[in-house]
């Protein structure tokens, strides 16, 4: 309809961030006194550039957002934060970030974790190349992810199986497109 807004590939990876992080409670968690900390809400950072330097303003029980929601939030957040108009709450409670530098040209990149949460993904460029799909070549998109987790609280095989699973949702994803 018309007024609405056009969700990003941003804000759809954030999606499927929350329904698999619901899925694997260890990338939800954090380190804190020397224990794990099992978060019971999912609270994404969004890593934003702003002039005075990096926020990651929070999008609050996303795995309980519509897309709608999420595309209205983020950019409300995004916009806030760029305005230097976000104040303490809307900065803290995140339990996992989502660093996105694709729109900046950047096809793989490792991101700095925010402790105390358990991890970080960093989002790369969707790029259009050859794939091949059913045993054929066919132009398609690939995106690159990295993950950035605390070993303290996982190993590298649950974040694997993760990645794993949002690996799986996109791809689910893009043959419904």
């Amino acid at each position: 309809n018309s007024g609405s807004v056009v969700p990003t590939y941003n804000d759809i990876l954030i999606q499927l961030v929350a329904r698999s992080l619901a899925e694997h409670e260890l990338l939800n968690a954090a380190w804190v006194n020397e224990c794990v900390y099992l978060y019971d809400v999912i609270n994404i950072g969004l890593a934003v550039e702003t002039e005075s330097g990096l926020l990651a303003p929070v999008l609050r029980e996303v795995n309980h957002l519509s897309l709608s929601e999420i595309v209205e939030q983020s950019q409300a957040l995004i916009q806030r934060a760029r305005a230097g108009k976000l104040n303490q709450s809307q900065l803290d409670g995140a339990t996992f970030t989502v660093s996105n530098l694709g729109m900046l040209g950047v096809d793989h990149f490792t991101p700095v974790l925010n402790l105390p949460q358990s991890a970080i993904l960093g989002i790369g460029r969707l790029v259009e190349e050859p794939v091949v799909r059913n045993g054929q070549i066919v132009i398609g998109h690939t995106l690159s992810l990295s993950l950035t987790f605390d070993h303290r609280i996982l190993d590298g095989a649950p974040a694997a199986r993760w990645l794993q699973r949002l690996c799986q949702l996109i791809e689910t994803l893009d043959e419904e497109v």
